[in-house]
Order: C-alpha cells, then sequence, then structure tokens
C-alpha cells in the first residue's frame, strides 16, 4: 500500500485517523486491520 502526502485515514473499527506526513510504501494498520483513506469533507459554498 502507497501512503499518499496529506492524507488521513481511518480505522472505522477503533475511530483511529491519522494524516500522513512523509509518502511511500507501508502498511498502514490498526490491530492488523488495513487504515482506509478518508474522503475529503464537502464545505457548504459562500455564495
Amino acid at each position: 500500500m502507497a501512503v499518499q502526502l496529506g492524507k488521513r485515514y481511518k480505522d472505522e473499527e477503533t475511530g483511529i485517523e491519522v494524516l500522513c506526513i512523509k509518502p511511500g510504501e507501508c502498511d498502514l494498520k490498526a490491530d492488523d486491520r488495513e487504515m482506509a483513506l478518508m474522503q475529503p469533507k464537502v464545505l457548504p459554498s459562500a455564495d
């Protein structure tokens, strides 16, 4: 798994979130479960 710089990853079961500050190949896991890439939050427009 290649982690991406500036992306957040989350383990749904424990609620742990991490922010990647160094990209590269690694096994990003929590309790032997792969952590999922979080989608960016959509903010309301200020029209």
